[in-house]
């Protein structure tokens, strides 16, 4: 028998074999499609994925949270100094479009150590930082948030979150809000004095 014969059969088994694997791949693949096709015929479109933009929390949880992370212990992070009152007010007025000045407060926060911008509930706002006789930090949020049906005119409300208090009330033009360490006994007279100030 001629070699050249011999050798060609090898190569024809093993293209043989190439294409008989080619073809059951094919195969398997268009059994997959037509099963996940008829599947997703069967299930229509009920179960479509909602991405909307839900409250899934209050802005009281919002201020806690921004409290605890940019307050630090010792030094808060700032985009304002204390030194500065006209970068202060300029940083007020761009970001909630209120004129305002650094409020002082003799009762309980005498010292200010600084303001950030800070976005709560989707409003913008700013933080101010103080800090009382004792050392501890304190925070008074001023939020552009507007009267509305839905935001009515409050007085004075105050809500206790973990080991924060909250005193806040909501005004003509804006929300403003006072954070502080629960243990603080002159967390109330601070947000009064805050409330006929602001």
């Amino acid at each position: 028998m001629d070699s050249a014969v011999i050798k060609s059969r090898p190569k024809r088994a093993a293209g043989r074999r190439r294409w008989m694997a080619g073809a059951a791949c094919a195969v398997f693949l268009g059994i997959g499609v037509a099963v996940g096709a008829s599947l997703s015929r069967d299930s229509g479109a009920s179960h479509v994925v909602d991405l909307s933009l839900d409250q899934s929390n209050d802005w009281i949880d919002d201020v806690c949270a921004s409290f605890r992370v940019f307050g630090r212990k010792y030094q808060p992070l700032v985009d304002v100094g204390p030194d500065d009152d006209a970068a202060f007010a300029e940083l007020v007025q761009r970001t909630i479009g209120i004129d305002m000045t650094v409020p002082t407060f003799e009762e309980g926060a005498s010292i200010f150590e600084g303001a950030r911008v800070v976005a709560i509930d989707r409003a913008p706002g700013i933080e101010l930082f103080y800090r009382n006789a004792a050392g501890d930090l304190l925070s008074v949020f001023v939020l552009a948030r507007p009267a509305s049906p839905d935001n009515q005119v409050t007085d004075v409300q105050e809500t206790i979150r973990d080991d924060l208090i909250v005193s806040w009330w909501q005004g003509e033009r804006t929300l403003v809000a006072v954070v502080g360490p629960s243990s603080d006994a002159n967390m109330p007279e601070l947000a009064q004095a805050a409330y006929l100030k602001l």
